[in-house]
């Protein structure tokens, strides 16, 4: 089964319309999931996950629970740096755990949980799936990004101010953005060996107030990563690139 994770309903609104045999069902007494099916393959649908602590948590049962073999997460984004622009689409490549700082406790890098990697990455076939899709279907700009995510959510650049330097956060310095649940779904993935993607829309920038304009504009790009994670589902598929 294939998980596709939002934090809004309108996050997973399109492939909520378009999945055929839907049922639903609650898990962990309050957790809402969409159940159906897209091109044959079986498909998971869950919104209301806020914070990495949630996701993870989330992402751990379902994967245990449905036997998922793949997960997308789709939603919006912050730009952190200034190569982006409002409506382009970040697709993860490397995922930074934005909170985590155990410097002090162990031999490990800052964004790093002792013993594990320094960042998640995306397995480059699904990502390669995913934006020949964007690229052969939309006419959405889209680009490999560097994800930080994190608990807090940040509307200020002097926030991040102890974990950046000379404008790179982390060392990053093209193509980051931030959020707050990517972190925690790639760590559980990472422990079961699950492929993971995000697919999220640029929103705004840090330290910028966003008109209505901007966030109708950035909305209406759901439909364009809809459209995409359909068809690399498809494609999956069809070429067998994962199993399960």
């Amino acid at each position: 089964m294939i998980m596709i994770v939002g934090s809004t309903h309108d996050d997973i609104l399109y492939f909520s319309s378009i999945i055929t045999g839907k049922r639903e069902e609650v898990v962990l007494d309050h957790i809402r999931v969409e159940i159906g099916k897209i091109f044959n393959q079986e498909v998971l649908l869950v919104k209301d996950i806020y914070t990495n602590y949630l996701s993870s948590a989330i992402t751990l049962y379902l994967i245990q629970k449905y036997y998922i073999i793949l997960c997308f997460a789709v939603g919006r984004c912050l730009a952190y740096t200034k190569d982006w622009q409002i409506g382009q689409i970040a697709l993860s490549q490397h995922t930074y755990s934005g909170d985590v700082d155990q410097m002090a406790e162990a031999d490990a890098r800052l964004g790093q949980i002792p013993g594990f990697p320094a960042y998640y990455v995306t397995q480059e076939d699904i990502l390669g799936y995913l934006q020949n899709a964007f690229e052969a279907r939309t006419f959405s700009e889209v680009h490999r990004a560097v994800y930080f995510s994190s608990n807090h959510v940040y509307s200020a650049r002097n926030e991040l101010e102890a974990l950046s330097a000379n404008d790179r956060l982390f060392g990053a310095s093209e193509r980051v953005v931030l959020e707050s649940t990517f972190g925690g779904i790639a760590l559980s993935c990472y422990l079961f060996h699950v492929p993971f993607v995000a697919a999220k829309v640029i929103t705004g920038f840090l330290d910028q107030k966003r008109t209505v304009e901007e966030y109708a504009k950035s909305l209406s790009k759901y439909a364009d990563i809809g459209k995409a994670i359909v068809a690399t589902i498809g494609e999956i598929s069809r070429n067998d690139v994962i199993g399960g």
